[in-house]
């Protein structure tokens, strides 16, 4: 059995110590904070570029039927008629598919936001108690 022979002064003296030490490296909380929000930032961007990339296999295997054939059948389609056709109009395939990712990266990143957001807050708000 041990007794605790502290005052109330001397856990106030405690307190405003570690205030002080608290206040004297502000820094390094918001290094911290910042390289947490980088690395979560990160996280999600690449997740959201996955989930854009992972849509056009899903598409396809949805009007395949889930059927490994017909969708590597419909692939070589694809595949045939981008080689048959002219440069002027590959190029405008091109670009259409490149308009159509960033399209869908940045509707997936506009879903996703606002529980990142707030996810991020949270956690950043629960590490400052």
């Amino acid at each position: 059995m041990t007794f605790d022979f502290t005052t109330p002064m001397d856990r106030a003296a405690d307190v405003s110590q570690q205030n002080r030490k608290a206040q004297a490296f502000p820094w390094r909380r918001f290094v911290g904070d910042g390289c947490y929000i980088f690395l979560r930032s990160s996280a999600f961007a690449v997740t959201t570029f996955l989930m854009t990339l992972g849509l056009p296999l899903f598409f396809f295997l949805l009007i395949s039927g889930w059927n490994m054939d017909l969708l590597f059948l419909q692939l070589d389609n694809i595949a045939n008629r981008y080689l048959g056709a002219d440069s002027a109009r590959q190029l405008a395939f091109s670009g259409e598919l490149q308009g159509g990712f960033f399209l869908f990266v940045l509707l997936i990143a506009i879903w996703r936001t606002p529980r990142f957001v707030a996810d991020l807050m949270r956690t950043l708000d629960e590490g400052k108690m």
